[in-house]
């Protein structure tokens, strides 16, 4: 194995909606140290108006009698491994994937003309990949794609579902355009109910699959957390396997973060940015007080139902939140209408800010993640980086990566519990307010915590393995 090529839509630093962005840049970041890594992106306006590129070539992009199409294709100057494929019509717009809450009506020609796409360049302008790794919906139909109309590259394919609960659903009246026989609008291929899965070629025809943490890979093939869609990972359970996401933690550090108050390396240097971040939020200011932060979504996977439920259950105890986030506006006005009635107590900023994101995670002493589901999760690695303990449901990668305390034996890093409940929520809550005026059991929590590996190190070694095998299977 000599190449492997990444194809997604999102990548840090170029482009970011959410944490696939995190993964496929690390993994840009990490690859060429073992492996010739490229990364092939759409030619978003988001990106061309801040990377020069260069152009390589066009060429046609054929489907149908009725659909043949124009890929430029381009290659970033400052970057000679990532390579763009261009399209104006497609890809010039305000947004990557719709506006205004509202998904773009073309999205399954943009992003299967994108998957063709980059096989079809790969053809005409002689770029040698030995495992295509596709990621989300998006990049779904490249494996058969390549199966079909490019059976001589030799390539292998390693699809990684990110959140199985974005499938890219389409309207059945839209198949002819992907140019494929009438055989593949069938429950075996890609219809679901009637409409069309993009998520489900991904996971019937790349050679290996994995998702980005263990205990995910083994609840998708689950009812819960299935999706409809856990008959067919059965199907293909031998050939799915997790790979945990990790943090570069020369991204997310206290000792060198510059957006943070006061950077720190102890309990001493983030008690000083609590106090300032309780100031900025004109929160009574008090290192007595525990202070619990929430960064995220305000969605029902993210559990911000079950905190508005446990502050209204806890109002005899003392303690603090503050929340960062956007998201649905149901529950934007939940947490919104909670400041306002507890204004010493909850603060909340709508809206994302990364420099505040990072003095959240610096001056909280908790960190609450009560999803319903998470695939991996970095909130709680990052928070664990900066000395603040997770409150988490166990699930996905919030199982695998926070072990629950156990005062009596001095084990675990974070208060841990099962039930998508309030209940449930205000137990652990309960808890860590309770554990909090014991000084010398936080500062050994603090001193566990930054000390915790999650950086990518060891998942890197576990993706060169997974492209390894799939090349194996040509």
């Amino acid at each position: 194995m000599k190449s492997v090529a990444i194809v997604c839509c999102e990548c840090v630093p170029f482009v970011k909606v959410g944490g696939l962005a995190d993964v496929t840049g690390a993994l840009l970041i990490k690859l060429p140290k073992y492996i010739d890594t490229k990364i092939f992106l759409p030619a978003f306006s988001q990106v061309t108006q801040k990377y020069p590129c260069e152009i390589i070539g066009e060429c046609e992009v054929y489907f149908s009698k009725d659909r043949v199409e124009k890929a430029l294709f381009l290659r970033m100057k400052e970057k000679n491994n990532v390579y763009l494929i261009a399209n104006s019509r497609y890809f010039d717009r305000p947004e990557l994937y719709g506006e205004h809450g509202t998904d773009y009506p073309d999205n399954l020609l943009r992003f299967s003309f994108f998957s063709k796409a980059v096989l079809e360049c790969c053809k005409k302008f002689g770029i040698s990949v030995d495992v295509f790794h596709c990621n989300d919906w998006h990049t779904a139909l490249l494996p058969l794609y390549k199966k079909l109309f490019y059976p001589d590259t030799g390539a292998a394919s390693v699809f990684t579902i990110h959140n199985l609960a974005y499938q890219g659903i389409f309207p059945s009246s839209q198949f002819p355009s992907l140019g494929l026989g009438n055989e593949f609008f069938s429950m075996e291929q890609l219809e679901f109910y009637g409409n069309i899965n993009l998520m489900k070629a991904g996971i019937i025809h790349s050679d290996l699959i994995n998702t980005v943490s263990p205990t995910y890979a083994k609840e998708i093939l689950t009812a819960e957390f299935g999706c409809k869609l856990e008959g067919l990972l059965k199907t293909r359970e031998k050939d799915l396997v997790g790979i945990l996401n990790g943090i570069d933690y020369l991204v997310w550090n206290p000792m060198f973060d510059t957006s943070i108050f006061k950077k720190y390396r102890t309990r001493k240097g983030k008690l000083v940015n609590k106090t300032m971040l309780q100031n900025k939020f004109s929160l009574p200011t008090s290192t007595e007080i525990p202070l619990f932060g929430f960064v995220g979504r305000f969605v029902q996977q993210k559990g911000i139902d079950l905190i508005v439920e446990a502050v209204e259950n806890l109002k005899e105890k003392d303690f603090q939140l503050i929340a960062l986030g956007t998201g649905e506006v149901l529950y934007e006005n939940a947490i919104t209408l909670l400041a306002k009635k507890y204004p010493d107590r909850v603060a909340v900023k709508i809206g994302f800010d990364d420099a505040l994101a990072r003095q959240i995670y610096a001056g909280c002493d908790y960190f609450l993640m009560p999803s319903r589901f998470e695939p991996c999760g970095l909130g709680q690695m990052i928070a664990l980086k900066y000395g603040t303990i997770p409150i988490v449901r166990k699930t996905g990668g919030l199982a695998d990566t926070v072990q629950p305390i156990n005062k009596e034996n001095r084990e675990g890093w974070g208060f841990v519990f099962e039930k998508a409940d309030f209940s449930e929520l205000v137990q652990v809550m309960t808890m860590a307010i309770e554990t909090y005026p014991d000084s010398s059991f936080m500062e050994h929590l603090f001193k566990m915590a930054i000390s915790l590996d999650f950086s990518w190190n060891k998942s890197v070694e576990q993706y060169l393995t997974l492209y390894q095998k799939a090349l194996e299977k040509q």
